[in-house]
């Protein structure tokens, strides 16, 4: 396949390593967490390198944790909306334990990410 990405490639050796099944998950555990590729992990913790930028993907669970955090400022929203056109008392309690809910688990998600809400 001449002109693809692979032929192009600045790095074109493959060196090699052996880990326990205990380590390689923590090896990609690691790399999960700093939202880096195993390769970049390895380069950036053995000969100091900054990761290019192109070699940062989230996590999945970070990219699902980041929707769910978007999907809560509409939802909150609604909830806001439906509280001021009600006028039953009963109501209005559930919608205060709904808005807390929501308000906790928008705090939870925010430091599953390791930032602040």
């Amino acid at each position: 396949m001449p002109g693809s990405g692979s032929e192009k490639r600045q790095r074109q050796i493959i060196l090699k390593a052996r880990f326990t099944e205990p380590e390689a998950a923590l090896v990609q555990q690691q790399a999960d967490a700093a939202g880096l590729t195993v390769s970049a992990l390895i380069r950036f913790a053995l000969l100091n390198q900054n990761p290019p930028r192109a070699a940062r993907k989230p996590p999945a669970e970070r990219e699902l944790v980041a929707r769910v955090i978007a999907a809560l400022g509409p939802l909150a929203c609604e909830v806001r909306q439906v509280k001021e056109k009600c006028d039953d008392p009963q109501f209005l309690e559930t919608i205060d334990a709904v808005q807390r809910d929501l308000a906790e688990l928008r705090v939870v998600l925010f430091e599953a990410l390791g930032r602040q809400p």
